[in-house]
């Protein structure tokens, strides 16, 4: 799964580079190393993040076959065999449980996403002034 995290980082950084302020931190005397980390690295975050967070909803996905596959106890082997001798409540529960854990996953690159970009997190703190003052 990292090939395809590799990939995006990839697209990403050609995309970025082909940006205008790129190159006026060249035309500036900028050395390479500061604008690929500095400017263009920290504008192509936002996709490579979004590709990690599906690539770790594919893994919890994908857990219950690794753990079928290679009898390691977990809760995708745990779902397997509740679905295999039909007990309905166990399947439904641990169901619901993946979900979950896809949902805080997905949180968690929101957040991140605040983190990484200051034009979000500017938008979230701009939402807060306004109920303070409304």
């Amino acid at each position: 799964m990292s090939a395809t995290v590799t990939r995006q980082t990839r697209s990403a950084m050609l995309e970025v580079i082909k940006a205008d302020y790129i190159n006026t931190a060249r035309a500036k005397g900028v050395s390479q190393k500061h604008i690929t980390w500095r400017h263009a690295l920290r504008n192509a975050w936002i996709p490579i993040i979004t590709q990690i967070g599906v690539t770790m909803g594919r893994t919890l996905a994908g857990s219950a076959v690794v753990e079928t596959v290679y009898s390691w106890p977990g809760i995708g082997r745990l779902t397997v065999t509740a679905v295999a001798q039909r007990d309905a409540v166990m399947a439904c529960g641990l169901v619901i449980l993946t979900c979950i854990m896809y949902v805080i996953v997905l949180l968690m690159v929101d957040l991140i996403y605040a983190f990484v970009d200051p034009r979000i997190k500017a938008q979230y703190q701009r939402a807060r002034r306004r109920r303070r003052v409304a």
